[in-house]
């Protein structure tokens, strides 16, 4: 007996076995075959855009009747899929949603349902991640900023989200300084990537320097500020440079002024020129009078030349040079003299115009005598 009850479980077990496949078996099969968020991590108030891609796996079609995405803190903006749509064996449909989100930092979920007459209904959860963390900004510092010098600024972006950051810009602003360059693009840095800029910055009064840094997660556009004292010192080691011994005399048809040009100054001063402003116009031979290099507590001799309307007595000498770190210097220093004097000397000979005339006197007169006694 037990032996015949053996074998009648073994037969039914193998008609069970060849017991064909049922219709929904070999009927449609819908799977979620990929999703995409782009961008990939939402920060707060973002606007992403879901992708979805549905896939037919079965052996037969399918129709359609709608597929929907819900969530709660995930706002979705728009269900565009409610009409029939067919989909084949094997065959693969896309579905876009526009999403927001106003939720703080986290790990939410959304629910992809699609119904369709075959099979009944398809439900999918899909997570979105948010994470507003921004931009990282670390801005490095001369060791000394001082009024009227360059100094470097190195500004180091990090991206320390989960995602790309794009179209990044390092934007300085303030008053009370140059700057070079008025921007600079960096354009993507992946995660944990970052990127320096380096500016060269001169300030000219007390003042603050912000860096602000654009950048876009996806279509989103963010900022990030870094905000810093400018309170430079006193530059008590740049050239300065004085004029002594001034004297103004006549020329032919023109005015010189000549004396010493003296660094007083602490640092070297470079490319020194000096010429004459105001209403006076350099002439030749000396319109412009280029000094190179002065060191500290050293001099060099000038002359420039110009001409004056009558009326002036007064004209300005202008100084221009720059110090080691190429700043440009400029001072002037009014030369005033005497224009009726100066007149007379233009008019009157020289002493040695007078000599070679009285040389010449007496070579005619020594040429007469000795033709007289000749004859």
């Amino acid at each position: 007996m037990k032996t015949a009850a053996v074998l009648l479980l073994l037969v039914i077990a193998l008609g069970m076995l060849c017991i064909p496949v049922t219709a929904q078996d070999t009927g449609p099969r819908l799977v979620v075959s990929e999703y995409r968020l782009d961008p990939g991590v939402l920060m707060r108030d973002d606007v992403g855009v879901l992708t979805v891609r549905l896939t037919n796996s079965g052996s037969e079609p399918a129709t359609i009747n709608s597929a929907r995405l819900n969530g709660v803190e995930i706002q979705v903006r728009q269900n565009p899929y409610t009409d029939s749509l067919p989909i084949g064996p094997g065959d693969t449909l896309t579905f876009t949603y526009p999403v927001r989100t106003e939720a703080t930092d986290g790990l939410y979920y959304v629910k992809f349902t699609v119904d369709y007459r075959e099979g009944g209904m398809l439900r999918y959860s899909i997570p979105v991640e948010v994470d507003s963390t921004p931009l990282r900004i670390l801005v490095e510092t001369p060791d000394f900023v001082t009024q009227g010098t360059k100094g470097t600024y190195r500004v180091v972006v990090g991206n320390p989200r989960p995602n790309d950051a794009t179209a990044i810009t390092v934007i300085p602003e303030g008053e009370g300084f140059l700057i070079t360059p008025s921007s600079s693009f960096i354009g993507t840095l992946e995660p944990d990537a970052q990127s320096s800029i380096l500016f060269t910055v001169v300030p000219l009064r007390q003042s603050f320097i912000r860096f602000r840094v654009n950048y876009k997660n996806g279509i989103n556009a963010h900022t990030a500020t870094v905000t810093l004292p400018l309170d430079p010192s006193e530059n008590r080691f740049t050239p300065d440079l004085a004029l002594t011994n001034i004297r103004v005399t006549a020329g032919a048809g023109y005015l010189r002024i000549a004396g010493n040009v003296s660094n007083v100054g602490l640092s070297e001063a470079r490319a020194v020129t000096l010429t004459t402003g105001g209403e006076a116009t350099p002439a030749d031979p000396f319109r412009v009078f280029t000094a190179g290099i002065i060191e500290p507590d050293s001099s060099r001799q000038f002359e420039v030349t110009f001409r004056a309307p009558s009326p002036v007595s007064v004209v300005p000498v202008l100084i221009a040079y720059k110090d080691a770190e190429g700043t440009a210097y400029a001072d002037s220093l009014d030369v005033q003299f005497d224009r009726d004097t100066l007149a007379q000397q233009a008019t009157e000979p020289s002493r040695f115009i007078t000599l070679l005339v009285w040389m010449l006197v007496i070579v005619v007169a020594a040429l007469i005598i000795y033709t007289w006694r000749k004859g």
